[in-house]
């Protein structure tokens, strides 16, 4: 959590560094992390033994940031027809402070957003009928709720700053840190597997993926260090057992990596974006934006996504060569999602657009009384909060309102989708269940 008194700062830091060097990923909390010592100078495991190598399959598809591999945020669920009642809800899980409830971010996250209005918010993930997140504020806390009745099933107080979303996979949940370690945790019994750290860098800033038994992350230089020019790496390691595959050096913070048919896709806050071999860490080719990239969107065999500017890309999977680029009049405001060939964000003003993934032209716009957080997709219906106290269903073809569901009190996270459930949590710290009937 940064103070009022760090605040200035951050926000001259931020400025320095291309006005946001971009880590993607929500600040959330983490579980029963440990510092390392100051002799870790390099990535080392700590592991309990792990003898099925199931892990080999594991992959992260439908419980992470981004929902998926490719990070298009599309579930595949039914959705919610009308939501008719609240289900459950649950305690009081968290009390924010005023300077905590911008644009649904915490720490050094939200000041960036206030200076270029690209607004994110808090993600959580379900699997295995459990909802997972964790959340930094003055310490980490980290929660498991029970979805058939929202009763809270662990929440853990702890001391260690920011972190990274969680992600599940199998029976492991995945969580990196801001003071340099990186850890895998048994969803039954919550006990770290294994545990990776290296000195001076911070993990807590991109949501991982896992794919074909590997976990892959990016980390960067901790914002502390004496350089003012902070170098990132991506790294590849077994998720059953914390081994490294391999770690690829970058001169800028890397952002949350996409995965699709052997390739893992990223940017940086040094205006590129990477296509590396998922297996080796080989580089196949980089693109060079006219800002800092943010998460990338793969659907059609391009990549998608937008720049510092507010600018979107699209651009060819097979050569790394721009198709297109629109400088939008309202500017994209956050995270991507893609779905049945066309692009949804949320843009800078009051606004939900849609754009056609082949040409870059828009198709329709919604306009709303506030602004929005980032869609979600199911079934054909995108999935929207805003910061009128609104949950809005919009249908995906035609930008026509389905229905519209008013939240007592702003909302905290994205929506996530269940079939026939909608998931939220708001800035009173409660998360809650909405129903059809």
């Amino acid at each position: 959590m940064i103070t009022k008194s760090q605040a200035c700062v951050t926000i001259g830091f931020t400025l320095a560094a291309f006005l946001g060097s971009q880590m993607v990923g929500d600040r959330l909390g983490s579980a029963a992390s440990r510092s390392f010592t100051d002799e870790t100078s390099e990535l080392g495991s700590r592991q309990n033994a792990v003898s099925d190598r199931s892990g080999e399959r594991l992959n992260s598809d439908g419980t992470m940031l981004g929902v998926n591999l490719r990070r298009t945020r599309v579930y595949d669920a039914q959705g919610l027809q009308e939501p008719k009642s609240v289900l459950w809800k649950t305690q009081k899980l968290f009390a924010l402070r005023h300077e905590e409830t911008f644009s649904g971010r915490t720490g050094l996250d939200s000041l960036f957003d206030k200076v270029i209005t690209y607004r994110t918010a808090l993600s959580f993930i379900t699997a295995n009928k459990e909802a997972y997140f964790s959340l930094g504020l003055d310490d980490g806390y980290w929660f498991v709720v029970d979805l058939q009745n929202g009763e809270i099933k662990k929440r853990i107080k702890l001391q260690n700053g920011n972190f990274s979303s969680p992600v599940v996979a199998g029976d492991l949940l995945f969580q990196g840190t801001g003071d340099g370690s990186f850890s895998a945790f048994d969803c039954h019994d919550w006990k770290a597997k294994w545990q990776i750290g290296k000195k001076g860098y911070r993990f807590d800033g991109a949501s991982p993926a896992v794919a074909d038994g590997t976990i892959y992350f990016g980390g960067a230089e901790d914002i502390n260090q004496p350089s003012m020019t902070l170098k990132g790496s991506v790294h590849a390691v077994d998720a059953l057992t914390g081994t490294e595959k391999w770690t690829l050096t970058i001169k800028g913070i890397p952002t949350s990596t996409a995965v699709a048919d052997g390739v893992i896709y990223f940017g940086d806050d040094d205006r590129h974006l990477f296509a590396v071999n998922a297996k080796d860490g080989q580089e196949i080719w980089k693109f060079t934006a006219s800002g800092n990239i943010r998460t990338p969107t793969i659907m059609d065999g391009r990549a998608f996504f937008s720049d510092q500017g507010g600018n979107l890309y699209a651009v060819d999977l097979k050569n790394g060569q721009e198709i297109w680029k629109a400088a939008k009049k309202n500017k994209v405001g956050s995270p991507l999602a893609g779905y049945n060939n066309m692009i949804y964000y949320s843009g800078r003003e009051n606004s939900l657009h849609a754009v056609y993934a082949f040409t870059g032209q828009e198709k329709w716009i919604f306009r709303t009384k506030k602004p929005c957080l980032a869609p979600v997709v199911a079934n054909g219906v995108i999935y929207v909060a805003s910061f009128d106290n609104m949950l809005l269903a919009i249908d995906a073809e035609g930008g026509q309102e389905r229905w519209k569901y008013k939240t007592p009190h702003p909302p905290y996270s994205y929506p996530v989708v269940g079939n026939g459930v909608i998931y939220y949590l708001d800035e009173e710290g409660v998360m809650y269940a909405l129903g059809s009937s």
